[in-house]
């Protein structure tokens, strides 16, 4: 079988199972090894690692391959981790990328991503390594609109899920 045969054949297997792909996470500089998996994806769901090794230049190139597939629904985990302004910016610009916040390094990163996008700001802990308690706690404390904290604590991740 073809390498590209079996990404198509791995996406529809899993992938359709459980509603979407990931958490993928290519080496610094290889974001291209996304291509074959989003070809076959669809409109699945597909997470990207977000924090190290992930690289600013690797945020760029997933901007680049959500453009390119722009029914693909890209989950950019971590919050960008470091890049966490340039991960923002690229929500902001693409419908069809999108903000986890698990493992969010910086306190004060969780408050512009939400109020940038919070139609696209998944809620997420790390779990079992981040407790969920206050990362909880934190969306809550810095979401003021009550249509927005319930989106972020769930009600984004139905509408991306199809739930």
């Amino acid at each position: 079988m073809r390498p590209g045969a079996e990404v198509a054949a791995a996406v529809e297997e899993a992938g359709r199972k459980w509603r979407g792909i990931g958490e993928l996470t290519p080496p610094p500089g290889r974001a291209d090894l996304l291509e074959p998996v989003l070809r076959a994806a669809g409109d699945l769901p597909v997470v990207v690692h977000g924090a190290a090794p992930t690289t600013a230049a690797d945020l760029a190139a997933v901007g680049a391959l959500a453009r390119k597939y722009p029914r693909t629904p890209l989950v950019i985990s971590q919050l960008g981790d470091e890049h966490w302004i340039a991960a923002i910016e690229l929500v902001r610009e693409m419908p069809n990328l999108w903000l986890e916040l698990s493992t969010a390094s910086l306190v004060f990163s969780v408050r512009p991503a939400i109020a940038e996008v919070p139609d696209r700001t998944l809620f997420g802990s790390d779990a079992p390594y981040g407790d969920p308690m206050p990362a909880r706690a934190l969306v809550e404390r810095v979401t003021p609109s009550e249509t927005a904290r319930a989106a972020v604590l769930g009600g984004n991740a139905a509408r991306l899920l199809d739930l």
